[in-house]
Order: C-alpha cells, then structure tokens, then sequence
C-alpha cells in the first residue's frame, strides 16, 4: 500500500526533483508544489535528493495562520487513524509550528491540547528538547498538513559547501552514470560523493590548492585528485561526458574572476565529448554575464536558486555543433 508522502527542497529545483521523483520505482507524484513535493510511496522514502521529508498524518484547506490550523485538528480525530502506531510505544514528542519555510509561534494553549489528545490516543509523551519524533503543523498556500517528520536532522554544513541534497541534483542533471566526470575548482567532498553516487565511471576532482587536494584524497577514494587551475587540466580533448564547475558564492569577487571563469569554461569545453554535460553552479552576481558572453556551448535548462543567502542559478549546456542542434530540442 503507497502512503502519502511531504519533502521539502531548494526553491527552484522543481522540475528535476520532478523527474527525479519520477525515476524512482514505487512513487506517484501527486503534486510539485515551490520547494515541495507530495507523492505516494511504497516504501519509506530516504532519497538524497530532497531536505526534510515527513509522513501526511492529515490535509487540510488553506488557514490563515497555524492557531486555525492547530484548532481544526482539535476537532477533528481522523488523523488519529495515521499514526504508526508500531512506532510510538514509550517514544516522546514534540510539536512543531511553520508558516512555508518559516517556524512560528503558535498559542500554547492550544499546543498543550493538541499535545495532551496525542499522548491520551498512542502513549507518546511530550518532551519538547531532544525529542524521538516531530510533528509539524505547517501551513502552506496551498494547503495546511500535520507531518510526521522521517529521519534525523542533517549535520552542520561548512561554510560555502554545497548541500548534499542540491549535489544529488546536480549529479541527476550532468547525466554522469557509467560515465566519465570531472570537477573543476573542487573544493570540498560534498560533489565528489553525490558524482559517484550518480555512478560516474571514472571522476576526476581538479582542485584549486593543496589544502583542497589533501581533504578530497583523505576522504575519497577511486577518484583521481589533481591540484591546479580550472583553466589548464592534462585531461585529453573529448575525453569526459560530464564537467561541472562551481564557484563558491561566496569567493571574493576579484578582478581575475571573470577572466578565471571564462578560461575554466574554455577548458571545459575542450575536455567535453559533443553530447557531454557542462553543469555551472555559482551565484548571479559571479557568473550570469561571462555565461551570457560564452561561445561554443548551448543553453539546456537554468535553474535559479538562492546559496547561502545569494541568488544563484545552476546552468546546464552542452557543447554547440551541428550533430547535436537537432536533438537539443529533445532534451
């Protein structure tokens, strides 16, 4: 039997989670809503590609803010008939309250209600500070929910490191599997995993300095590590299906960075076969105008996003020649 399914994402990156979604076996999409998905599932999802994902315990239309929402699970109780009860035997709780991306005070005393008919129905008991189980009553524009939050919070990402859900997309939209993949201006280990979980044949990680190069060969292996510029690889022409290049949003924006930029995407496209994937991460501010301005490459798809509080975009091309104009239009 497929439960209903919620996971959240990065605003932006709706039509590849779409298809992502789509690849999977034992999944029906129902909706693609902005930084979400609802989909039936035939097992409990755990997919690298989204952030949060939560288990629908109950729908509700659109409410103005989360008391509204708080007060219609009050009087109502089919939520109840949801729960997985197998899993609440002696497990404590706590409720959470959003408005979109957003957490938000609700009235406490109708949490405290809401709380009380929970723990009364299946034995759970509220422990707000390091709880077994959240469940969420987030409110939506096009819909209110009351989720049952599935796995552990993620780790604390470094500073200017991609996220790992954002990498799984990049590594679906480069086409890497069973393929040859480089990374220019490879700075941590986040990509490299999410290429070889793509199943890239062969990776090669171009790294800008030493101290990058040591913490890629320290956590990575079967993956060639070299240290150098993104503009000149020893990699042979034509010899890799896949490059992506990203450029940290938050690297000093300096005078050499635009002629770096345009050089690493020249090199790139040396190295690239005719029907390779040049994936772009990078902010606008960063890239927008050198990509503009590129020849020999032709524009796939874009898609905008903001990273670490800049607006940023992933672009995807390909090498620009006659063989390939007409099935662009496939793509």
């Amino acid at each position: 039997m497929k439960k209903l399914y919620y996971s959240t994402f990065v605003q932006g990156l709706e039509k590849p989670i779409e298809a992502m979604l789509h690849k999977e076996g034992g999944v029906a999409v129902e909706r693609i809503v902005s930084g979400a998905a609802l989909y039936r599932s035939v097992k409990e999802p755990a997919f690298p590609f989204v952030h949060q994902t939560f288990s629908v315990l109950f729908q509700m239309k659109p409410v103005k803010d989360v008391n509204e929402a708080v007060r219609k699970l009050l009087a109502t109780g089919t939520w109840l008939d949801r729960f997985p009860y197998e899993e609440t035997e002696g497990k404590r709780f706590r409720i959470v309250t959003a408005m979109g991306d957003k957490l938000v005070a609700a009235n406490m005393r109708y949490v405290d209600m809401l709380e009380k008919a929970i723990a009364d129905n299946t034995g759970m008991r509220t422990y707000r500070e390091k709880p077994d189980v959240e469940l969420w009553v987030l409110c939506r524009p096009e819909a209110a929910y009351f989720l049952w939050r599935i796995g552990k919070h993620s780790n604390t990402r470094q500073e200017g490191q991609l996220r790992s859900d954002v990498c799984a997309v990049v590594s679906f939209l480069s086409r890497c599997g069973a393929k040859n993949a480089t990374i220019l201006g490879c700075t941590n280990s986040t990509l490299p995993y999410a290429m070889k979980a793509g199943g890239a044949r062969t990776l090669t990680c171009v790294c800008p300095d030493r101290t990058s190069a040591k913490l890629i060969e320290g956590k990575m292996r079967g993956v060639r590590v070299c240290e150098g510029s993104s503009g000149y690889t020893d990699l042979a022409d034509g010899s890799q299906d896949a490059v992506v290049l990203h450029l940290p949003v938050k690297a000093e924006k300096t005078p050499n960075l635009e002629s770096d930029l345009r050089s690493a995407l020249f090199e790139a496209r040396r190295i690239l076969n005719d029907d390779g994937k040049l994936i772009v991460i990078a902010s606008l501010a960063h890239a927008e105008s050198t990509l503009r301005k590129t020849q020999g490459v032709r524009m796939l798809g874009r898609y905008d996003l903001t990273l670490s509080g800049q607006k940023s975009a992933i672009w995807v091309m390909m090498p620009k020649n006659e063989e390939n104009e007409e099935s662009l239009m496939d793509q």
